[in-house]
């Protein structure tokens, strides 16, 4: 995978921090990357609190908050996983993310490998 490691690193860190904020102690976050044909698979699966169905629409939107309470002040900007799926897009990917909330929450960046040729220098 071609990809700007900055960016990369800020993606699953932006990830990675909602996980953290959002799993109890004794929960569990894990990492798993993977491949298929054409793209590199990055996820970043949890078990905490999980996304309301009626929120998982808008979470990669600008300056939304599932929380409603929560402002800049007590809990972000608004802007993190806007923030991912601009890179990602950036990257020429996508983001995807799934929820059952108190089970699960996965999210899954699907970038894409270099066409063959690319990859040979051809």
């Amino acid at each position: 995978m071609e990809a700007d490691p900055v960016r990369i690193r800020q993606i699953m860190g932006n990830l990675v921090s909602n996980a953290l904020r959002h799993t109890s102690a004794g929960g569990t976050i894990t990492l798993t990357a993977g491949q298929t044909d054409d793209h590199v698979l990055l996820t970043v699966r949890d078990t905490g609190s999980g996304i309301a169905p009626e929120d998982l629409p808008h979470i990669f939107d600008r300056f939304w908050r599932a929380e409603k309470s929560r402002s800049r002040r007590t809990g972000g900007s608004g802007l993190g996983l806007a923030i991912v799926r601009h890179l990602v897009t950036a990257h020429g990917g996508t983001v995807t993310a799934t929820s059952d909330p108190g089970v699960e929450t996965v999210f899954t960046l699907h970038l894409p490998k270099p066409r063959r040729a690319e990859r040979h220098g051809a």
